[in-house]
């Protein structure tokens, strides 16, 4: 788990081009110019609560009617704007696809999530600070929901900070016998790590990283048999895949399920 980037754009003009396009005439295009002082407003209030992550407080503007379906009718997922931001979001500073979930880090990018959910704040629908890439298990998972009464209940991948600190364990018993858990030992701060925890919960993981896990040991077990086939001592064989993961850590995040899972099992005695 670890930030991912945002659009680099500007977002009130990202909106102001899908009002001008073609799909939008007559009555439906003037009713959508006539709101855009208001939806100029809600754009600037969005961006300043976004920046000093503070999405918690922030407050629907209460569009409902006409006003509201011509809104939520600006995001589609087989407009052309919007499939050009999807390929940009998962695309990499080296311009690379990078198409596995940021929320789950299991499943591929099916779709964008609203994080605040667009029924209710339809003056966001096709905000592309407010679209975050998404797999189809996630979305399902998070419907609706984003905060509760006194906090989000999701990680915003875009501006929350995520600790580059480990929270994310394994407890071992052996090859077969594991499972994952949430531990705060490094004094994350507590409103943080409450909504770590519930993005955990809500979105399901441990279970989900547990059900997965299967491929990850088998490709780890092939690693060993081969080195060892090549007659690598088990010392050199353990540094080597240290090293080899640090490298993918480094990329991927140090809660990245996979790279703790291996971690944990070749710092036990399952393996040396």
């Amino acid at each position: 788990m670890k930030n991912i980037k945002c659009y680099q754009g500007d977002a009130l003009s990202f909106h102001k081009n899908l009002v001008s396009d073609s799909l939008n005439k007559g009555v439906v295009k003037d009713n959508l110019l006539k709101n855009e002082v208001t939806i100029t407003q809600t754009y600037s209030d969005y961006k300043d609560k976004f920046d000093n992550n503070n999405l918690f407080a922030i407050s629907a503007h209460g569009f409902d009617g006409e006003d509201k379906t011509n809104l939520l009718n600006l995001y589609s997922s087989q407009r052309k704007s919007i499939i050009e931001l999807k390929k940009e979001l998962t695309t990499n500073e080296f311009n690379q696809r990078i198409n596995t979930c940021p929320n789950c880090t299991i499943e591929k990018v099916a779709s964008l999530d609203h994080y605040i959910p667009k029924n209710e704040f339809p003056e966001f629908s096709v905000n592309p600070i407010n679209l975050i890439p998404c797999c189809s298990t996630c979305n399902s998972k998070k419907k609706e929901n984003w905060k509760g009464d006194k906090n989000l209940l999701f990680l915003n991948l875009y501006s929350a900070t995520i600790p580059n600190s480990q929270y994310l364990f394994v407890n071992i018993v052996s090859k077969t016998e594991f499972t994952f858990e949430l531990k705060n030992i490094s004094n994350i701060d507590s409103n943080l790590f409450n909504v770590i925890e519930s993005h955990y919960d809500k979105l399901d993981l441990l279970q989900r990283f547990r059900e997965d896990s299967d491929e990850v040991i088998s490709e780890l077990d092939i690693l060993i048999s081969s080195c060892r086939d090549s007659n690598i001592d088990d010392m050199e064989l353990q540094k080597f895949i240290q090293n080899h993961y640090s490298k993918i850590e480094a990329r991927d995040g140090i809660n990245n399920w996979k790279i703790v899972l291996i971690k944990a099992m070749t710092n036990s005695n399952v393996y040396f």
